[in-house]
């Protein structure tokens, strides 16, 4: 056999089981999920299993020169950073996937069944990875009712404790806080208090825009628009809180998918008069479209009311974000109850 193909061999044989292991002692220790590491580990034995038995231990690892590599002295500064745990669980995977690939191919000068129970392997480690990365990453809690608390439509009544807690407890998942104009210590006094409210409702807070102010006072994550802080340097400060993008096209979704985004907000679905530089509506075809395309949690925007709600979960939307349709209302609280139960109701009929 040629030594050339089989150090190839070798080579990624190793960069693939090591992949795998990382991501898998992740999936152990950290997510608790006993079946996701059994799968893990499964596919790493399996990829050993038949490696093994198309050329064994002894044959690679007699081809092996890792001091003649030339490999071993190129570096990239990308491979000395970690952006959280999501930032380790995607490089490791990624890595795995490319090595499996690689097997792939060279394996298939020697045994082209093989090749294929290979291949077979490498579509588990893409449905993995999109499972993984949802469950330890919060953005798949991204989900049901999701109220954007803007300062601008509500007012100094944003400051009535009792009237948010109702608010929110009436039925809201997820809360994000809009303020354009205030003083950056009144913005996190703020946030403090609506991060109490949030933990004691179990619902997520993500702050609009503001990096900053969504670290001061502990919130779940950050949402950013298009020309906003970039995703890569937000994900560098904030970790691995959420972060999610505002996206007004299919490209642009695709786009804040691979930039490491968490869920995307789309929209504007139908004509707004919450914020008045969105653009056109795009309406439900293409929020369909994008939640047939991307595999983040989605959040439909835009002028949703309950004669429309139906049409719009009906896209796939997992998020159904309302902002004036409940803060300028006579009774946010009885209309966020009505329209909650209204998106829990529909949601489970559509599934």
């Amino acid at each position: 056999m040629d030594t050339g193909i089989l150090r190839i061999i070798d080579a990624n044989f190793n960069r693939a089981r090591e992949g795998l292991r990382v991501v898998e002692e992740l999936v152990r220790f950290e997510m608790n999920s006993k079946e996701m590491s059994e799968r893990l580990k499964g596919i790493r034995h399996s990829i050993a299993s038949l490696i093994d038995e198309s050329f064994g231990s002894s044959l690679l690892i007699s081809a092996r020169d890792s001091r003649n590599d030339v490999g071993l002295a190129i570096h990239i500064d990308t491979e000395d950073h970690r952006t959280g745990k999501s930032g380790i669980i995607k490089a490791n995977i990624k890595r795995a996937q490319e090595a499996i690939r690689v097997l792939e191919e060279f394996v298939k000068l020697y045994s082209p069944g093989t090749s294929q129970r290979i291949k077979a392997l490498r579509y588990q480690v893409y449905s993995l990875e999109q499972e993984v990365l949802q469950s330890v990453g919060v953005g798949k809690k991204i989900h049901g009712l999701y109220l954007i608390l803007d300062y601008g439509l509500f007012g100094e009544r944003i400051w009535d404790r009792d009237c948010i807690k109702e608010i929110i407890t009436a039925g809201v998942d997820v809360v994000q806080l809009r303020v354009k104009n205030m003083p950056d210590s009144k913005l996190i006094l703020l946030g403090n208090m609506l991060r109490k409210i949030t933990e004691e409702a179990a619902v997520l807070l993500i702050i609009n825009d503001r990096v900053d102010i969504a670290l001061a006072v502990k919130a779940d994550g950050v949402h950013l628009g298009q020309d906003d802080i970039p995703i890569d340097v937000a994900r560098k400060l904030i970790g691995d809180k959420i972060i999610g993008i505002s996206t007004h096209s299919l490209t642009q979704a695709q786009q804040a998918e691979k930039n490491g985004a968490d869920y995307i907000g789309i929209g504007p679905v139908y004509s707004t008069t919450t914020k008045q530089d969105v653009g056109k509506p795009i309406g439900c075809e293409i929020v369909h479209e994008i939640c047939k395309t991307v595999s983040l949690p989605v959040v439909a925007i835009g002028g949703i009311n309950q004669d429309n709600l139906t049409e719009v979960i009906k896209t796939g939307a997992g998020g159904i974000a309302v902002a004036n349709t409940v803060l300028e209302t006579d009774d946010p609280v009885a209309t966020t109850k009505k329209i909650a139960g209204a998106v829990k109701k529909l949601t489970q009929e559509t599934q």
